[in-house]
């Protein structure tokens, strides 16, 4: 009997401590965070359905603008037959192989520009000129040099992606702190050993915003890409319903490509957090 309570007393001690109060304090005010978060994340979504609600019943015809409740209809009807499904399918494939090849590139190509001043010198007046042709312009070139194929279509998401990727690869390799340089010369690190852990490391924030905005891009570019020539992907369905006048599938193929962007976007930041944190840190150190 003494020895129980004796640990009944060790026990209230333990959950009476100040560290103990001030980390479940702590793991309160996280979980109240997190639920105002998801809180003013749906009530976001509701003023936005209330708005789109109003203004196809109130302002516009609801044939222009079809009201949420009829979107909504029209895509549990698609998803369920299937017919939809096909279609983001295809579009992701072209996303993903443009964005990872135009990503790569650029990170291969950003990463010695950003160091060597030849390079940079050589190569940045090429980029600043052709960075400004957009997707859509490119649409001719791409018909020419890879004709109505998927190829053509990997291009656009390509070109749509490579510029972006690469201007945040230079900026962070030249906005590599000097001090942090310095500290690892003086700690013998040779000019590989500071290229490979210091350079590199310190310009993976700056890679990773620029590919978080170049994957929006790849979204963006793969309507034009699909309107191109195309009998699949979302783009195609956009372009097919238009010219059936049917609105209704053109918003659930606008919604779908959204929810998608949005979708990988945060499979993309959860990846970057798992798998980089580490080097994310440094750009709260700079």
């Amino acid at each position: 009997m003494k020895s129980q309570s004796n640990d009944t007393a060790e026990a209230t001690s333990v959950h009476t401590s100040p560290e103990y109060r001030a980390r479940f304090a702590k793991a309160r005010e996280a979980l109240a965070g997190s639920y105002r978060r998801y809180a003013l994340a749906l009530g976001s979504v509701a003023v936005g359905l209330s708005i789109w609600h109003a203004l196809s019943t109130l302002v516009f015809n609801p044939f222009l603008i079809p009201p949420p409740l009829e979107v909504f209809r029209t895509a549990v009807h698609m998803f369920s037959s299937g017919e939809i499904l096909r279609d983001i399918r295809v579009s992701m494939v072209r996303v993903l192989v443009g964005f990872v090849s135009g990503s790569a590139l650029a990170v291969l190509i950003g990463v010695p520009m950003g160091r060597l001043r030849t390079v940079n010198e050589l190569l940045d007046p090429i980029v600043e000129l052709l960075r400004y042709l957009s997707p859509t312009a490119m649409i001719p070139i791409a018909v020419i040099w890879f004709g109505i194929g998927e190829m053509a279509k990997y291009f656009l998401i390509f070109w749509g992606t490579f510029f972006i990727v690469l201007i945040n690869t230079v900026a962070g390799v030249m906005r590599t702190p000097i001090a942090r340089q310095r500290a690892a010369e003086c700690l013998g690190a040779s000019r590989g050993q500071l290229f490979l852990w210091v350079i590199v490391p310190s310009a993976v924030p700056h890679i990773v915003i620029g590919m978080r905005i170049a994957m929006a891009a790849a979204f963006m570019s793969i309507i034009p890409a699909e309107i191109l020539a195309a009998d699949s992907g979302l783009g195609n369905l956009l372009q097919t319903s238009g010219l059936l006048l049917q609105t209704n599938r053109m918003f659930v193929a606008l919604g779908t490509i959204s929810v998608l962007g949005y979708v990988t976007d945060r499979l993309f930041r959860l990846a970057i957090d798992r798998l980089l944190f580490r080097y994310m840190s440094l750009a709260a150190l700079t």
